[in-house]
């Protein structure tokens, strides 16, 4: 009789989670949000595996968001007929993955560098996501592989797996707890701003480009976390460091038949004013050129591009990410990269 109870109770506590569930899903997909994947170490991972394709197969693309946003990469595969792997990472400096490339014999291909100067020159610590990501990808288990499989097929379907959205944290940050000083919690970006495909391109969504007030409290997001700093970026020893391992990591790629290019996306309204203001085109773009002895392309240069406008400031929307990349390759192949 015990135990016929314990069935019961297994039965309907199963019947009561299962509910719970679909009801979560669909509340979710009621409020136009689509299955999409987690943008962790683990989906980097898989991208990464796929840099030693021939260089006249793929192009590989590291550096911050701007370059995840903008780069429309079924546009980029339709007109060159190279794949796109995309191994850049919000918020973080291209440095961990450069050099993690330029010391992988394997890896002789073409890169393009995306070039966001308040990530890479700014002298504050941004790369600890690159850190881990490449950790995790050297020390992946066989276990591990097997989960991500599982995951992958798990996140096309249910929208609320994505964890950067749905998951506890998530729900956390918004209980507004007030910076301390020196103690700052995590950005609280609006859920609705971006979804992230297989293949680790992130798009704004229709309800984010939809709703200028999303887009205010985007640009809020910027604000808070330092992005119109006027603190002066990096200049004299510790400039000429970062160059230096840049060009030392370029050129090691270059000795193995490597190519490498810098690109410099659209940014607008106050983060292009402040960039400008703190980080002078002279100074970094046009030194970093010189001194790694790269060839680059800045959207201020090419007409086609220059007034692209990001909704948020700092990336494109779909739309024009396809407008962008569509001249972004007119402009390599005429560069011969």
């Amino acid at each position: 009789m015990q135990r016929t109870h314990l069935v019961k109770a297994g039965r309907l506590c199963l019947v009561l989670i299962l509910c719970s569930l679909v009801c979560w899903e669909l509340y979710w997909r009621s409020q136009g949000f689509q299955p999409t994947y987690n943008d962790d170490k683990v989906l980097w991972a898989s991208s990464r595996k796929e840099v030693y394709r021939l260089s006249d197969r793929a192009t590989v693309f590291i550096g911050a968001s701007r370059i995840k946003f903008d780069l429309d990469i079924p546009t980029w595969e339709r007109l060159t007929g190279e794949k796109a792997i995309q191994l850049a990472i919000v918020g973080t400096s291209c440095m961990p993955t450069l050099q993690d490339l330029a010391n992988d014999e394997r890896f002789k291909g073409k890169l393009i560098i995306d070039v966001i100067e308040s990530v890479l020159f700014s002298g504050l610590p941004r790369d600890k996501s690159a850190i881990d990501a490449i950790s995790y990808y050297h020390k992946e288990t066989p276990a591990q592989k097997m989960s991500s499989f599982i995951d992958y097929g798990l996140e096309s379907r249910i929208v609320f797996l994505e964890e950067g959205k749905f998951g506890l944290n998530s729900f956390l940050y918004r209980l507004k707890i007030p910076n301390r000083p020196g103690a700052m919690g995590p950005p609280d970006f609006p859920k609705e701003f971006s979804v992230t495909t297989f293949d680790r391109q992130n798009h704004m969504t229709p309800m984010f480009l939809a709703d200028p007030q999303l887009q205010k409290i985007q640009i809020g997001n910027w604000t808070a976390r330092g992005s119109f700093r006027k603190t002066p970026g990096l200049t004299g020893k510790s400039l000429d460091t970062v160059f230096e391992k840049i060009k030392t990591s370029i050129d090691k790629i270059r000795s193995r038949g490597g190519q490498v290019l810098f690109v410099r996306p659209p940014s607008n309204g106050g983060y292009w004013e402040n960039e400008c203001l703190v980080y002078p085109r002279g100074e970094y773009w046009d030194r970093l050129l010189k001194y790694t002895g790269c060839a680059g392309v800045h959207f201020k240069d090419y007409p086609v591009i220059r007034d692209l406008t990001c909704p948020e400031w700092s990336h494109l929307s779909p739309q024009d990410a396809v407008v962008f990349t569509r001249h972004l390759v007119e402009i390599i192949h005429h560069s011969n990269f």
